[in-house]
Parts: structure tokens; C-alpha cells; sequence
């Protein structure tokens, strides 16, 4: 699964993605830059902002992955995109992060011709009260609903939409394995730059476009230094706004 690179980065819109038809795709760098077309003519990609991520850890730049998903020719795309790119790891199920990793594993799973199951956060975790700026901002994703019973004994291959810090699929993989099963890779639509298999844990781990936006610890962040307001409309700066307070904008 080669890895792609991607040029400059866009501007969101206010309004939701556009269907975007997909060309016939052949090869890794077919794949990058159809995925960069998707990206651009459904304006995901926000830049100069202020956001915080699950893992804790601040940036300036969010991929609006709910700009993506509302036309189903995209996921579509997308999926089939990755399904090929993975087909030689001989998955029989696939596991994504809830939520947007449900939607690359239904789309992924189905032209696999596999199942399709997901990891959601624990609903009985309670973030401390004393937790520090750096500290995860939901809890630990688990599989419920019986999924733990199908993944037993089986090859996972792991899949989100965007791969940030790799807190989600790392937790996923994590899950996966608890429960008994082979994790065989990972593999996304779009990755950040920020991670690789070793800091994910799984043995391999590729995706068909990536676009670097750099995050940092909370505690580091030269923008809530500077005052910059904190994005709760996109990400999860509406928990870190809640816990920690500080200027912000929806």
C-alpha cells in the first residue's frame, strides 16, 4: 500500500459536499489524487484555525469529514478506493473507529465483500475532574453490541477516514486484539503526517492521500498562548472549551 503525498491545502464552504463522480482508478497515485479531488469539491479541508483533538493534543487545521460523507458517491469512491489498495492483506473483517470509521468500514467491507463492524467509546468512562490539558477528551473506544464475539479468531484489518495523532485506530487495533482477533494492518482515506504503523501498532499501516497538518500537546500550543479562539464547531473543542474554558468560536 504505497503512500501518497498532497500539495496545498483549501478553504471550507459553508454548505455540504458535492457528489463527485469517480474516474476508473488504477494505481497509488490515481488513488491520491482522486482523493484530493473529493477533498476539494466537497471543501473538507480547514486551515489557520483553532481546534483539539480526541487525543488531547492541539492543531491548527481539521479535515471536515461530515463536508465528505452526506454524498454517498463519495464514500463509495473512497471505499472501493481502499478496498483495492488493501485486497492483498486477506482481511475477513473490518473494524473503524465510530464515527467516521463506521462509514469507511461499511463502504471498505462492502466491496471486500466482508463484514463490517465498529469501535465506540466506552459509555461508562467519566473524565476526571483533575484531568490535565494533554488528557484524551472521550473515552476508550471498545467493541460492544457482539462485535467482540465476531472479530474473535479473525484476520481485522483497522480503517478510519482521517488519521490524525493515530489515537483512534491505536485504541481500535487495541480492541480488536483484546478480543482475540489478528490485527493485519491499517489503512486510511486521508493521513496527517503525525503517525506511523509503530506509533499506530499494528505491522502495517497505509492510506491514499496524505496531507500534513502538524498537532502538538495541549500544553504546548502557542494558540491558546495567543488568545486564538477555539473551534467548537469542528473536532472536540467544544469538550476542551466545557473543561478547560477559554475563548472560542462555533
Amino acid at each position: 500500500m504505497a503512500l501518497a503525498h498532497a500539495g496545498p491545502v483549501g478553504r471550507v464552504r459553508d454548505d455540504p459536499g458535492e457528489i463527485v463522480g469517480s474516474a476508473p482508478v488504477v494505481d497509488a497515485g490515481d488513488r491520491a489524487q482522486e482523493t484530493r479531488r473529493i477533498l476539494d469539491a466537497s471543501r473538507s479541508i480547514i486551515e489557520d484555525d483553532h481546534f483539539a483533538y480526541v487525543s488531547g493534543d492541539h492543531g491548527a487545521g481539521w479535515i471536515a469529514k461530515d463536508l465528505i460523507f452526506p454524498a454517498t458517491a463519495n464514500g463509495d469512491a473512497l471505499g472501493r478506493m481502499l478496498a483495492a489498495a488493501v485486497g492483498e492483506y486477506d482481511a475477513e473483517i473490518v473494524c473503524g473507529p465510530s464515527t467516521g470509521g463506521l462509514i469507511v468500514s461499511q463502504w471498505v467491507a462492502h466491496h471486500l465483500g466482508i463484514p463490517s463492524v465498529f469501535a465506540e467509546h466506552d459509555p461508562a468512562w467519566i473524565r476526571p475532574a483533575d484531568a490535565h490539558a494533554g488528557h484524551e477528551m472521550q473515552g476508550p473506544f471498545v467493541l460492544r453490541r457482539g462485535y467482540d464475539e465476531m472479530v474473535q479468531g479473525r484476520r481485522v484489518l483497522v480503517v478510519d477516514d482521517v488519521v490524525n495523532t493515530g489515537h483512534s485506530v491505536r485504541q481500535t487495533a487495541e480492541a480488536a486484539r483484546a478480543a482475540g482477533s489478528d490485527v493485519v494492518a491499517c489503512a486510511a482515506f486521508v493521513d496527517r503526517g503525525n503517525v506511523d504503523a509503530a506509533g499506530i501498532g499494528v505491522p502495517i499501516y497505509g492510506f491514499l492521500l496524505q496531507e500534513r497538518i502538524p498537532a502538538w500537546p495541549a500544553a504546548d500550543c502557542r494558540l491558546c498562548r495567543d488568545g486564538v479562539p477555539m473551534s467548537t464547531r469542528y473536532a472536540h473543542g467544544k469538550e476542551w472549551v466545557a473543561a478547560h474554558g477559554g475563548p472560542s468560536h462555533s
